[in-house]
């Protein structure tokens, strides 16, 4: 599912598009009624798309495109406006803009929109903690039947802190004891941190003890499963963590 955000200051028009892409099985993660709120909620939730209104009071949609293309990987962006005109075309193409589309046209233009992503489902990616290489391949082997997803591995936490740095991550599957960093400091890093504090968590680990569990869950584990693992438990699991179900 693609990832998007809205930058537009009619209230009335965000509502409406909402509706459209959702229907249309997109994922709005964001949206803003200003440029400079809408850069900040881009860099937060690092969306695969981004639709910017032309004419907004605090910085034009063409200042927004600038800064957003600016960002490391950034996404892809579409001007979305009444204004349709040649002039504008020629400022949304010198800025970097991924296309141009009038605001009444959106529904009718869906394909258009998705061809320009790149025609693909959005992969969600997982990222594997463990120091046991042998341990990491079972889990891919058991969610590799799960399509559109793909995994980052980490053999340490400090591993783990730096792939969450560097990549948009979905879910985190997470051992405990680890070389240099406990899975619970890696755990309570995530939960303090904006940027990671509401990706699931699955802990995978030997202890079994009642303790280390309550621990793990208070610290915002969002299950917590003991090695050796059922894979179907686990499938499952993850299902319903990366799709809601």
């Amino acid at each position: 599912m693609f990832k998007v955000v809205l930058i537009d200051d009619s209230k009335d028009f965000v509502n409406s598009a909402i509706k459209i892409l959702e229907e249309e099985k997109f994922e709005v993660v964001g949206f803003a009624y200003s440029g400079q709120e809408g850069i900040k909620i881009v860099r937060e939730k690092k969306p695969d798309l981004v639709f910017v209104d032309i004419v907004m009071p605090d910085m034009d949609g063409f200042a927004t495109i600038k800064e957003i293309k600016k960002m490391e990987n950034p996404p892809k962006t579409i001007i979305l406006t009444l204004y349709d005109n040649e002039e504008y075309r020629k400022a949304s193409s010198e800025v970097g803009a991924d296309g141009f589309i009038s605001k009444s046209e959106l529904f009718s233009h869906i394909d258009e929109i998705i061809e320009k992503i790149g025609g693909k489902v959005y992969m969600k990616t997982i990222l594997l903690v463990d120091d046991s290489k042998t341990i990491r391949k079972m889990v891919m082997t058991v969610l590799s039947k799960i399509p559109e997803v793909q995994f980052e591995e980490a053999e340490s936490g400090l591993f783990a802190i730096e792939k969450l740095a560097l990549k948009r991550i979905d879910l985190v599957i997470l051992d405990l004891n680890m070389p240099d960093m406990h899975g619970i400091d890696v755990l309570k890093f995530m939960r303090k941190h904006d940027l990671y504090k509401d990706i699931p968590v699955i802990i995978l680990t030997t202890r079994g003890d009642e303790e280390m569990k309550e621990t793990a869950i208070k610290e915002g584990a969002n299950l917590y499963m003991v090695k050796p693992f059922n894979p179907q438990e686990l499938l499952d699991n993850v299902k319903r963590f990366l799709f809601k179900e």
